[in-house]
């Protein structure tokens, strides 16, 4: 047949074919498209490993990360996370942003997916990627300039393209963008990590994520360092940024584990700066008003302490690290500007040692700047904080009825349903997280006096009396199961202190002992596990086992760990913030630690469950006189990989890349939960670190 006729007709290509051309003729058309020069697509590709092989982990939170306040908050409010039209608000202003929602555009071929039709009307998008990166060219982010400069022209290589090719190509930069960076952070971390599961790398990216400078937000208050953000998006800015025992739960696994270890040290110095009555605040507010309202934050400190001194090298020498103190040694509360501040300097290990002194001799004050200002939801009664050594037993006990100060820590808020000032979990008395964490330090300090790291070797007790660190740890060692077991059968409770009529689950360990409301102390929740994990020979290892067995079939959910036991009259599951209705137990999330699942329980509970149960099998071999069996080992392995199945396909799944905070009942989406938790990943990164550790 004849060559076709082809001519334009306006924007229109016209094919006109002469002769005969019957049905199921197949024609085969060949196009060009105009500004494409050579091979676009491998243009590319190339170049971007180059471009970013330099950068820090500060400028990879930069480039992937920053949600809506932390983008915000680094450009004085002018810039936030990229809006598209009929969708809505990206997660992340950096490359990570964009990820999951390309990622299912390209999977479904979805061409009218309206971030498709976003770029095919306009450029906004490339500009954004761009221009929101010149914040962090400066001398904070000396590493940038190249990789700006790549996207920049790798966009610039696309812009006159025909507009049904700009989704295309546009994905291709940021999934080449994307993945250059994420090889660029996994390089740097131990070999452990970098050579892990795709699980474990998800997890360790997070701390990328959630480390991060924002001008607002700092470890000390006349320089602008990298912060750990306890949670995104809420707690990402400001004040609220960084809490002192989130901090410290989270950072074994965020920074220690991946190698971290300058910015780690400097969570620790900064802290350390601030210690006030003895304790760690529970807001760190860049060191400018911190709070004093948590009574675990200083023990979470002082275990870190430990990871710091085992994990990294030459860590001893954080011992002898100076810190000039934010508040003179007497407790005034004294202004950032007063000539009392900063007046004082101490090392770590004389911070160490006051805590354990401090506590000794009892803690009594009331909190500065008490009152609506502080805190508009606390009555008044609970800005009174006492904190003492009970020596019949050598636990430390604190708080009351009005306040909260462990990590369940949700006061009421709701005046409609009557709960307002009524915290939903006081847990006074002795928290078993707590003794664990205090036995684990007294551990810690003794060993430190035998190889001649620690010249202290007692305290002052509240009566005046010396008491040695050994007698301390004996007698808490001494009376731990006595006083926190619940024994499997009645016949037992006259060996432990119990009240028979009280327990409503047996063969556990309590929350508490002798809190204010004694039927708590007997309720099921995770913290054992805590202690378990720090202080295991505090247990009776056939105890511990059953025990673990109990909460496994009883509160451990699919990704977090149920707060309360589901038999208990108070479980209520289920965490919506922001319903203020008539019920006393729900309104105003009260009910935030009463069941509603949390993530970073998880961690501590599998390590304990890795830990007893490796145990168990070694008891049993040497009944026998044998070894334990590498086959052994792998089994336990087995059983923890698979409780973590919730958590593989949660972290997969979220365009946040991380783990939640909590979730609703039995692994149900929580919308007021932080969408990435900086514990929750951080003590599953511990799970693996206590695996390596067994190598």
């Amino acid at each position: 047949m004849e060559h076709p006729n082809i001519y334009n007709d306006g924007n229109d290509t016209v094919i006109s074919v002469n002769g005969y051309f019957p049905q199921g003729s197949i024609a085969l058309i060949k196009t060009t498209v105009h500004n494409i020069e050579g091979n676009l697509g491998d243009f590319i590709r190339s170049g971007v490993d180059e471009a970013v092989a330099k950068l820090n982990p500060l400028e990879l939170n930069a480039a992937l990360y920053k949600c809506d306040g932390e983008e915000r908050d680094s450009s004085h409010g002018q810039d936030g996370v990229y809006n598209i039209p009929n969708y809505g608000s990206l997660v992340y202003a950096g490359i990570a942003g964009w990820i999951g929602p390309l990622s299912r555009i390209i999977n479904d071929n979805d061409l009218g997916h309206p971030i498709s039709n976003h770029l095919r009307e306009g450029k906004w998008a490339l500009d954004y990627t761009v221009n929101r990166l010149a914040k962090f060219s400066d001398e904070d982010f000396p590493n940038m300039k190249p990789y700006i400069e790549w996207l920049k022209t790798r966009f610039d290589a696309i812009r006159e393209l025909p507009s049904f090719l700009i989704p295309r190509f546009f994905s291709l930069i940021m999934l080449n963008a994307y993945l250059a960076l994420k090889k660029r952070g996994l390089s740097v971390f131990p070999e452990n990590i970098k050579y892990g599961t795709v699980f474990l790398h998800r997890l360790a990216l997070t701390s990328y994520q959630l480390v991060g400078k924002v001008p607002s937000s700092s470890l000390f208050p006349f320089h602008n360092v990298g912060s750990l953000s306890a949670g995104l998006p809420h707690f990402s800015f400001d004040y609220m940024r960084c809490w002192g025992r989130d901090v410290f739960i989270a950072l074994r696994g965020q920074l220690l584990a991946t190698g971290r270890h300058e910015e780690a040290k400097a969570h620790i110095l900064g802290f350390a700066a601030t210690l006030k009555h003895g304790l760690i605040p529970n807001l760190l507010d860049s060191g400018r008003n911190p709070r004093y309202n948590a009574r675990d934050a200083t023990w979470f400190f002082t275990q870190v302490l430990q990871d710091y001194v085992k994990y990294v090298p030459n860590g001893l020498s954080i011992l002898d690290e100076k810190v000039k103190r934010r508040f003179p040694l007497n407790d005034d509360w004294v202004p950032l500007d007063d000539p009392r501040a900063f007046s004082t300097t101490s090392t770590i290990r004389e911070i160490l040692y006051e805590i354990l002194s401090r506590h000794a001799a009892g803690i009594k004050f009331r909190e500065a700047n008490a009152g609506v200002n502080l805190d508009s939801q606390m009555s008044d009664e609970g800005f009174n904080q006492n904190i003492y050594v009970d020596w019949e037993n050598g636990f430390v006990f604190g708080g009351n009825k009005f306040n909260c100060g462990t990590w369940m820590d949700k006061m009421g808020e709701s005046v409609q349903a009557g709960n307002k000032g009524v915290p939903g979990t006081p847990r006074d008395g002795a928290a078993v997280e707590i003794t664990g964490l205090l036995k684990s330090t007294l551990r810690f300090v003794i060993e430190l006096n035998k190889k001649g790291k620690f010249d202290y070797t007692e305290v002052t007790n509240q009566n005046g009396k010396k008491v040695t660190f050994k007698h301390w740890n004996d007698t808490l060692q001494k009376n731990f199961e006595r006083c926190f077991y619940v024994p499997s059968y009645p016949a037992d409770d006259v060996h432990y202190d119990v009240s028979t009529n009280i327990i409503h689950r047996r063969g556990i360990y309590k929350d508490l002992y002798h809190s204010s409301n004694e039927y708590e102390d007997y309720q099921l929740r995770p913290n054992f596990a805590v202690a378990m994990s720090v202080a295991p020979e505090l247990f009776d290892p056939d105890h511990a086992i059953k025990a673990i067995a109990i909460a496994d079939s009883v509160i451990r959910g699919p990704i977090g760990m149920r707060t309360l036991d589901p038999a208990d009259l108070n479980y209520r599951p289920d965490y919506y913030n922001g319903i203020d209705n008539t019920d006393f137990a729900t309104s105003k999330g009260r009910n935030y630690h009463q069941g509603p699942e949390w993530v970073w329980c998880t961690g501590y509970f599998l390590r304990s469950f890795l830990h007893f149960d490796l145990l168990r099998k070694e008891k049993q071999q040497a009944i026998h006189g044998r070894r334990m069996t590498a086959s052994d080992k792998m089994i336990t392995l087995q059983q923890i990989f698979r409780r973590l199945e919730g958590s593989r396909h949660w972290i997969r799944q979220s365009d946040w890349f991380g783990l939640p905070e909590l979730t609703n009942r039995d692994g149900a989406f929580c919308g007021d939960s932080c969408a990435t938790q900086a514990w929750s990943s951080g003590t599953l990164i511990d799970i693996f670190q206590d695996v390596a550790d067994m190598k």
